[in-house]
């Protein structure tokens, strides 16, 4: 869940500057919302239709991966250029982390392994039925998706309406679950990413040592940059209840 928030002014972006905000907020918002629907639509048709916890998660990889979440994810990456140009309030830093992580699992991991992760048969809960690939990196894949598409439908439904009308236009509930959810999401998430990560690590030494030692090396990342962006979400948790607060008083 990525700290990017629209650089605003008492009143809001103005002339084209807020166009595009709003279109590429809204665009975002499409299409995680389309991601995260075909998600739980497979779930919950698979267990109606079978009774159990069969889940085709790779009918799920099928219908979600390509083009949809490499189309959907790589739009993040206009949100670096954004921090940099100085249309948002965001720290480089923290965005080009989060962003990057991502990208690396879409493009560096499921891109050139997916038929070694993702196999071809229906799996039980995502644990080893499906034929060739590896249920957990299968059920790693399905957390990503959840995970992934809970936090930007919130976060980019916010931007949104934010961009749109102000801060003061967004729902309660909605604000709190921007600033709350991530309690949640982000272990998830984490967790799903670096799963799949070292259950690439077996067809990346097949392919060049190089590339094994590249994803080790993201791993190793992935301790110290965790901390750093949730403890980010943290601060920015705090500072929105205080201005809540005084909001109040």
């Amino acid at each position: 869940m990525s700290s990017q928030i629209p650089k605003l002014t008492p009143k809001g972006p103005s002339g084209i500057t807020r166009q595009y905000l709003l279109f590429y907020n809204a665009a975002n918002f499409f299409g995680w919302t389309v991601l995260t629907i075909r998600t739980v639509r497979h779930l919950i048709n698979q267990s109606v239709t079978s009774r159990s916890l069969i889940f085709d998660i790779p009918g799920i990889f099928a219908d979600t991966y390509s083009p949809l979440l490499q189309v959907t994810q790589s739009l993040a990456l206009l949100e670096i250029l954004h921090s940099l140009i100085g249309i948002v309030r965001a720290p480089v830093v923290t965005t080009t982390m989060q962003v990057a992580s991502r990208i690396f699992v879409v493009w560096g991991v499921l891109y050139p392994f997916q038929s070694s992760l993702i196999g071809s048969g229906s799996s039980f809960f995502g644990f080893g039925l499906g034929k060739g690939g590896d249920g957990l990196a299968e059920l790693a894949y399905l957390g990503c998706l959840l995970a992934w598409g809970v936090t930007e439908v919130i976060r980019y439904g916010f931007f949104t309406m934010q961009v749109n009308g102000g801060v003061e236009t967004v729902p309660g509930w909605w604000q709190w679950l921007r600033y709350n959810m991530f309690y949640i999401l982000y272990p998830i998430g984490i967790s799903s990413e670096v799963t799949l990560s070292y259950k690439a690590l077996t067809a990346a030494k097949e392919f060049h040592p190089i590339y094994w030692w590249f994803i080790v090396a993201v791993l190793a990342v992935y301790v110290p940059g965790s901390y750093v962006m949730y403890t980010h979400m943290i601060k920015q948790r705090r500072r929105t209840a205080a201005k809540e607060v005084k909001k109040t008083q």
